[in-house]
């Protein structure tokens, strides 16, 4: 049975869950790729510039708290970042990479071909 926990560490599971880790490196891939468009640093510069702030929504002199609370913005930017930058990048450029990591089908494979239909009959009885 694989359920997700409901405890103060879901976040740091769905961190270490494979299929995100696979997101995150699809992310960092793209974002080292050139023929993604500038947007690609928006978010993480905005992490950046949330942690080097002094204005927090807890201030960072309170020992403890104020780290979790850049630790918690830190990992919520990492998961929208490894959600968003696969979005906003060309499609091709985001299939290439899936099938250099493994990862899965190509869009045009995932739209389906006339080869991948499979036709049926079903007899319901009640």
């Amino acid at each position: 049975m694989n359920r997700r926990p409901t405890t103060a560490f879901a976040g740091a599971t769905m961190l270490l869950d494979r299929g995100q880790r696979n997101q995150l490196r699809l992310a960092w891939r793209l974002i080292r790729d050139e023929r993604v468009s500038g947007l690609k640093f928006a978010l993480p510069a905005l992490i950046a510039l949330y942690v080097l702030s002094p204005v927090d929504t807890i201030p960072d002199f309170l020992l403890g708290l104020g780290q979790i609370d850049d630790l918690g913005v830190i990992t919520v930017g990492l998961m929208i970042m490894a959600r968003l930058i696969p979005r906003l990048s060309p499609g091709h450029v985001v299939d290439e990479h899936v099938r250099d990591m493994g990862m899965g089908f190509p869009a045009a494979k995932r739209s389906g071909n006339a080869d991948d239909i499979v036709e049926a009959r079903f007899n319901v009885r009640g």
